[in-house]
């Protein structure tokens, strides 16, 4: 249901890349109740259609389109179909991502292509689409969903890990970069969320250690020091904060999965 509209996002247009499901999805929905106007974008464009039709149903206002965020120029022309749909982006969340394989052995250089591709470069190829616009405009938000994982080493989804570190430093710099224009950029880092993605990595990380999908989750439950997961209305509430008029200074951050801001620029 449509409620809760924000006057500083009453009218404005989000974009978002990886909306068709998980994350991107709970960002989708939250943008359209604080009233703004969304561009719902998923590799799989019936996930994203299937998005963009609840938040209309809902009174919302949503288009909905297939983008591979791989390619630099469907992405372009993604971003200047928007603009020129509803006259301007106002927020851009960079979301759309893959996890790779748990096991560096099983890991192949087709593997780190794709995780590389989609994490980085897609993140680098959303933004770059739109940076020219809004420094145009003097003013935007940029969110990139980055993840704790990219801060802290482990023995499994290596690529993964070091995507989401690379896409941090991006991060950083990009802020840097646009700070001059009035336009922030920060990263969000999820702890453990029960995405579909995650929900499969489970699941297969289940069947290869011979035990139930329910008790994997279970033992990465007691291994959280608050015992809960992450829910994605814990990081619909921060990004609806990182996007609204009142952050207009906080830009260069990664923000934690417990709330706390690592370095920043």
């Amino acid at each position: 249901m449509v409620h809760q509209v924000s006057v500083d996002s009453y009218g404005k247009t989000a974009f978002i890349t990886g909306g068709g499901s998980g994350i991107g999805r709970g960002l989708a929905l939250r943008m359209a109740q604080r009233g703004a106007h969304v561009v719902v974008t998923d590799v799989d464009g019936e996930a994203a259609g299937r998005v963009a039709s609840e938040i209309e149903q809902a009174g919302g206002t949503s288009v909905a389109k297939r983008l591979d965020v791989i390619d630099a120029d469907a992405t372009a022309t993604a971003v200047a179909e928007a603009i020129q749909h509803f006259g301007g982006i106002d927020y851009v969340f960079a979301n759309a991502g893959v996890l790779g394989p748990a096991d560096l052995t099983e890991t192949t250089p087709a593997d780190w292509s794709l995780v590389l591709d989609v994490n980085v470069k897609g993140v680098i190829n959303t933004c770059q689409a739109v940076t020219p616009h809004m420094m145009e405009r003097k003013q935007g938000r940029i969110l990139i969903t980055a993840s704790y994982n990219g801060v802290r080493a482990g023995t499994h989804v290596i690529p993964y890990r070091v995507s989401k570190a690379a896409i941090l430093m991006y991060t950083r710099c990009l802020a840097l970069f646009l700070a001059p224009y009035g336009v922030t950029v920060n990263a969000i880092c999820p702890g453990v969320t029960l995405t579909p993605m995650q929900l499969d990595y489970a699941a297969a990380t289940a069947l290869a250690a011979g035990i139930t999908t329910e008790d994997y989750l279970a033992e990465r439950r007691s291994a959280i020091p608050m015992q809960q997961f992450t829910e994605i209305e814990d990081l619909t509430n921060l990004a609806a904060f990182l996007v609204a008029d009142d952050a207009r200074l906080i830009t260069g951050q990664a923000i934690a999965p417990d709330g706390g801001m690592l370095a920043s620029s």
